[in-house]
C-alpha cells in the first residue's frame, strides 16, 4: 500500500542512473546490507527516500515511477556518522578558519551530524543561513553556546566574554542562560572542569548547584547538556548535576564504583575524544584512512613520519593508559559511549577523525557493531534528537553507503561511496576538490550600507545590526574591557573601561564587527574611509584599518585572524584628538 500512495504523490522525474539526488526526489537503494543504527545485525534490504525521509525499509521494494535506482549490492548502507565534539572553525593543521572545507572534510568522511563548540552565539545565525541556503553543503549542524566559569577553562584565549558566558552561582547560571537561549542554540556546553592535565596550574572548576541550573534550564528547552570533563571528581560533578554526556575522557585516575552509580542513576553518557588524547609521535594510519586525509594533512603527517620519533611524555603516556582502560570499565558497565573527537585541535582532523574515534573504541571493549552504535543511533539519543541516527521509517534520511561490512570489519568504515543528508546526495567528488583547493571557500557576501555605528540603536547593537564586542590577550589574567552606552536618548557615545592585565603588552580591543559574527564577508569597495572620535585618558588608541576590497566580518578567528584578502595595519592616534580620519579601509566614512 506504501508504495502505491509514493505513486500518487510522486511527480514524474527523469531516471538517472549515477548523480546527487535534488532536494524532494525519490532515491531506491537497492540490494544493500542495512545496518539500521539499533546494534541488530546487518540485514540484505532496499531502502526508498523520499525528500528528506526514509519511507521504506524492506526486501524487494517496488521502485515508484521517476525514482532513482542506486544498486548497492555488495554495500553497506548505515545511519550517517556523529561527531559529537568538534571546533569547525579550526583546521587541526594550523591554516586560517575555512568552515567550507571543515564542513567538507565530515561530509567526505560520511560524518552527517556534528556538534560545533567553537562558535559565539552571533556566529548562529549566519551558519544557519548558509545550511538552509544550500550552495556550500555542510552536514546537520548542531551549534553549541559554551559556559563556563571566571578563570575556567574556555575563558583564558581572550576572545571576549561574549564567547564563553560564565555563572559561579544558580542564579547567574540562569541569567547566563537566558541570553545562550536567545540564540536558540542547539546544544549547551560547559567547561565544567579545570584541570590541565598536569601541564600548567589547575583552572576554576564549576559546582554542582551552579551547573544543575544550568542543565534544568537546557532540558526545559529540550536541549542536551555536554560538558568539558577531565577528572573523576569533576566527573562526580557534572554527573550529579544530570547533565546529558561527560565530554572528554576521565585521564587522572580509575572511574570508581560511585561514578557509574551516579552516571546510571542520571542516564549519563560518554564522549571520550580519544584521538585529540592519542599520542601522535608514533601515530600511524591505515591505507584507506590515509587516502580520505586532506591534501594538507597528509603533508603534516610525511613531515612528522620523515623525522625522528620524539618521545612520549610520561604525563601523556600515563594519561592514555587511563584513558583507555576507563572505555573498558565504563562500557562493561553499561554506561552509553558517544562518538566526539575534538577535532579542529592540532593533529585531529576533520571527518576522518570521528572514524578513527569509531575503530579505537572498537578495540577498547565494544564490538564493531557496538562502536557504529555509538556513531550513529546512540549519538543522536545523546543528543536528545530521535528524528534520525537509524534507518527506520519516518526517520531523516542521513545515510552512508560504505564498501565492505564495517559492522564485522570496523576499518571498512573508511571506504566512504556515497553520502546523504536530509535525502540529498552529497557531491563527493566536489568537496574533496574544495578540500585539497589552496583557495578560501568563497563565503557569503554583504553590501555595507553604512554607516558602522551612530548610537542611534537602543539596544546595545551597531547600525549594521553586529554587537560591539572586545578582544584581550590570553591568559587567566588577561585584561577586561568593559562597554557602556549611556541611556539618554541623546547621548549616542559608546564608552569603553579597560582593566589592563598583568601580561608584558596586555591590550584590550573593542570590536566593532561589519557582519554578524564575522561568518560572512563584508563587501566595502563603495567606501574610502572610516572616521570616529575617541576621547578619554591614556597616551594612544590604536585603529587597525584594511584596505581590502572585502574582508571578513571583521571579527578575529578565536585561532587565526579570518581577514581575507586584505592588507592591514595599525595606526595609533592621540586619544585626546577630537575627531581622527584614517582612510583608506573597507569600512563606513561614518562610525
Amino acid at each position: 500500500m506504501l508504495h502505491r500512495l509514493l505513486l500518487a504523490l510522486l511527480p514524474l522525474l527523469l531516471i538517472a542512473a549515477d548523480r546527487p539526488a535534488k532536494r524532494g526526489e525519490a532515491v531506491l537503494i537497492r540490494g544493500a546490507r542495512v545496518f539500521d543504527g539499533t546494534g541488530a545485525a546487518a540485514v540484505p534490504g532496499d531502502v526508498l527516500v523520499v525528500g528528506d525521509r526514509i519511507m521504506g525499509v524492506g526486501r524487494h521494494l517496488k521502485r515508484p515511477r521517476g525514482a532513482r535506482v542506486i544498486d548497492a549490492r555488495g554495500l553497506t548502507l548505515l545511519p550517517g556518522l556523529h561527531d559529537l565534539h568538534t571546533h569547525l572553525r579550526a583546521s587541526g593543521y594550523g591554516s586560517p578558519d575555512d568552515l567550507g572545507k571543515a564542513w567538507a572534510s565530515h561530509l567526505a568522511n560520511g560524518i552527517t551530524n556534528a556538534n560545533d563548540f567553537s562558535l559565539s552565539g552571533e556566529m548562529l545565525a549566519p551558519i544557519r543561513a548558509i545550511a538552509a541556503e544550500g550552495s556550500i553543503p555542510t552536514p546537520r549542524l548542531n551549534l553549541a553556546i559554551r559556559l563556563g566559569v571566571p578563570g575556567g577553562h574556555g575563558t583564558e584565549y581572550g576572545w571576549g566574554s561574549f564567547f564563553t558566558l560564565t555563572a559561579t552561582t544558580p542564579r547567574a547560571a540562569h541569567v547566563a542562560m537566558k541570553t545562550a537561549l536567545s540564540y536558540r542554540p542547539d546544544v549547551i556546553k560547559v567547561f565544567a572542569d579545570g584541570w590541565r592535565y598536569g601541564r600548567s596550574p589547575d583552572l576554576a572548576s564549576m559546582n554542582v548547584p551552579t551547573l544543575s541550573a544550568i542543565v534544568a534550564d537546557a532540558h526545559a528547552a529540550g536541549l542536551p547538556v555536554i560538558t568539558h570533563t577531565v577528572t573523576l571528581a569533576g566527573a562526580k560533578i557534572a554527573a550529579a548535576a544530570g547533565v546529558d554526556a561527560l565530554g572528554h575522557g576521565i585521564g587522572d585516575a580509575p572511574v570508581d564504583a560511585e561514578l557509574i552509580a551516579l552516571m546510571k542513576a542520571k542516564n549519563v553518557a560518554y564522549v571520550p575524544t580519544l584521538v585529540v588524547y592519542e599520542p601522535q609521535q608514533d601515530r600511524t594510519f591505515v591505507p584507506l584512512e590515509w587516502r580520505n586525509l586532506a591534501a594538507p594533512e597528509r603533508a603534516a603527517e610525511a613531515a612528522r613520519m620523515a623525522r625522528p620519533v620524539e618521545a612520549i611524555p610520561e604525563l601523556e603516556s600515563k594519561r592514555w593508559a587511563i584513558m583507555q582502560a576507563n572505555v573498558r570499565a565504563l562500557h562493561a558497565a553499561g554506561i552509553r559511549i558517544g562518538v566526539g573527537t575534538d577535532a579542529g585541535i592540532g593533529g585531529v582532523y576533520h571527518g576522518s577523525s570521528a572514524v578513527r574515534e569509531t575503530r579505537l573504541l572498537g578495540r577498547l571493549g565494544l564490538t564493531p557493531a557496538e562502536a557504529l552504535v555509538a556513531a550513529t543511533g546512540g549519538a543522536a539519543d545523546i543528543l536528545r534528537q530521535r528524528n534520525h541516527g537509524r534507518i527506520a521509517v519516518g526517520q531523516r534520511a542521513d545515510l552512508l553507503l560504505v564498501g565492505g561490512r564495517p559492522d564485522v570489519a570496523i576499518d571498512d568504515l573508511h571506504d566512504v561511496r556515497r553520502v546523504f543528508v536530509a535525502g540529498r546526495e552529497m557531491p563527493l567528488d566536489d568537496l574533496r576538490r574544495r578540500i585539497d583547493a589552496a583557495e578560501a571557500t568563497p563565503m557569503p557576501v554583504h553590501a555595507m550600507a553604512g554607516p558602522i555605528d551612530t548610537g542611534a540603536r537602543g539596544d546595545g547593537r551597531t547600525d549594521l545590526d553586529t554587537l560591539p564586542v572586545e578582544s584581550t590577550e590570553p591568559g587567566t589574567d588577561h585584561s577586561r574591557l568593559d562597554i557602556v552606552r549611556p541611556d539618554g536618548p541623546d547621548d549616542r557615545h559608546l564608552f569603553a573601561v579597560a582593566r589592563m592585565g598583568a601580561a608584558d603588552r596586555p591590550f584590550a580591543a573593542l570590536v566593532l564587527p561589519l557582519t554578524k559574527g564575522a561568518i560572512d564577508v563584508a563587501d566595502a569597495r563603495g567606501f574610502a574611509g572610516i572616521a570616529f572620535e575617541a576621547r578619554g585618558r591614556g597616551s594612544t588608541v590604536r585603529s587597525s584599518t584594511c584596505t581590502a576590497r572585502a574582508v571578513r566580518g571583521g571579527l578575529r578567528s578565536p585561532r587565526r585572524a579570518s581577514v581575507a584578502r586584505s592588507a592591514c595595519r595599525s595606526a595609533p592616534s592621540p586619544v585626546a584628538t577630537p575627531r581622527s580620519t584614517l582612510p583608506p579601509c573597507a569600512a563606513s566614512p561614518s562610525a
